[in-house]
């Protein structure tokens, strides 16, 4: 990042900070019991967190599910079907059935499986789900606007992947790993993902 791009997003940053803290937070409609807190800025946006993540019956909570089977999956729910579907393409003619094929899917999915962490995209979606800002509701959940909030905390810089899985460690866990040691994890790990989705979707 250019020093003049950076000094800028220093300002957005502040400045944003000045307005959370003079009272410039937007106002939810919030059920009892829940609090609503700030938990970082990035790209000169202030975005928010529930105190207490695990007290919400919501579609931001059910959302929370679904990308934390993705998590332990180490893979998202799409990528998953292209395997399966690469595995019935292989399987769809009896007389031809590629047992190489079969093999080479089935050590891909055990890899992915045993990843010590998920790829860097899954920890940028649960991240997405877990903080949100003034225009997102506490307790729902867009695909389309936080797939626009990822690319944007992507693009500000100012967000670095240590950062998000320090910030989601108390949600779910996670190996002690220093910055240096988790961006070269993540490093692997995505040209992994990346090479195994390149390979099934051939």
């Amino acid at each position: 990042m250019g020093k003049q791009k950076q000094l800028l997003q220093n300002l957005k940053n502040t400045w944003a900070k000045i307005k959370t803290h003079l009272g410039g937070a937007p106002v939810w409609q919030i059920d009892e019991g829940h609090v609503i807190e700030p938990a970082f800025i990035s790209g000169g946006v202030q975005y928010y967190r529930l105190k207490d993540y695990f007290n919400t019956f919501s579609l931001r909570g059910l959302m929370a599910l679904q990308v934390y089977e993705e998590w332990n999956m180490r893979m998202s729910k799409e990528q998953l079907m292209e395997f399966i579907d690469k595995a019935d393409k292989v399987l769809s003619n009896p007389k031809q059935i590629n047992i190489g094929e079969i093999a080479r899917l089935v050590s891909m999915l055990k890899e992915r499986v045993e990843f010590i962490i998920p790829t860097s995209d899954l920890v940028y979606k649960f991240a997405s789900v877990a903080f949100f800002d003034k225009n997102e509701s506490p307790y729902s959940y867009d695909p389309e606007y936080n797939k626009e909030k990822i690319a944007r905390w992507k693009e500000a810089g100012d967000v670095s992947d240590f950062f998000i899985v320090m910030r989601l460690k108390d949600i779910i866990p996670l190996p002690t790993l220093s910055e240096e040691d988790l961006k070269t994890c993540l490093t692997v790990l995505d040209q992994v993902a990346q090479k195994h989705s390149q390979i099934v979707r051939s």
